[in-house]
């Protein structure tokens, strides 16, 4: 994809992508003192559902520049698709692995909720650039998942350890939005009313189930016991 773009682009691409690829490496090497079930039976080794949510994570700027390099014809629409999609796939399949074989880790249920917001975001804003989104829709999914990243350090430094994994409604809303995703992208494709497309799927599914997953958030961190 660089190359398309001429050496500035390339320098660009891989300075960035191996400053965030350390930056995640060293958020998982950091992370192995939370590898033990949530009953505090200690886990020796990361596993693959860990794995895969790193991968996710890793692949959060590739995935960024296949959104925002303008690119010939359709190639950004077709490596948006098959790689930006095959990666998000990546979020139900790390979850069954880990619930089917284990190992259920507290660093793996911490680790997939920041893995969803961070991939979450760069879709919908790859998304948009691409036209598969409109920019209302893109707004409302960087606020639903970057909302709460941003909160965590405050609630923390209030006292209050809330549990950090989904909810219920974020969950229903995660599933909600790859749908949407998903349709809008074909909508794209095959030159559909986007705009129109959009109004009529996210409006009645993903903005109240955004909002009842920020009403269970808040009532997490009011519930939560704070340190001693």
């Amino acid at each position: 994809m660089a190359l398309v773009h001429g050496h500035g682009t390339i320098t660009l691409a891989v300075v960035a992508t191996a400053i965030w690829w350390v930056v995640v490496t060293i958020g998982v090497i950091g992370g192995a003192a939370l590898l033990r079930t949530p009953d505090g039976t200690p886990v020796d080794r990361y596993g693959i559902p860990n794995g895969l949510t790193a991968l996710r994570g890793y692949f959060c700027v590739p995935v960024l520049f296949i959104g925002t390099l303008s690119l010939p014809g359709r190639l950004g629409l077709a490596l948006w698709g098959s790689i930006g999609g095959s990666v998000g796939l990546l979020d139900a399949v790390d979850g069954f692995i880990a619930r089917r074989y284990g190992p259920v880790t507290v660093l793996g249920k911490a680790m997939d909720p920041f893995g969803d917001a961070i991939y979450f975001v760069v879709g919908a804003i790859g998304s948009w650039a691409l036209g598969i989104v409109p920019l209302w829709l893109t707004l409302l999914i960087v606020v639903r998942y970057s909302g709460p990243v941003l909160l965590t350090p405050i609630v923390l430094l209030t006292g209050r350890r809330p549990e950090l994994v989904h909810t219920v409604w974020g969950r229903r809303n995660t599933l909600l939005i790859g749908i949407v995703l998903f349709i809008l992208y074909w909508v794209r494709l095959l030159g559909g009313p986007i705009d129109v497309i959009a109004l009529i799927l996210a409006l009645p599914t993903l903005v109240p189930t955004a909002l009842l997953h920020f009403v269970a958030l808040f009532q997490r961190v009011a519930a939560s016991p704070r340190a001693q």
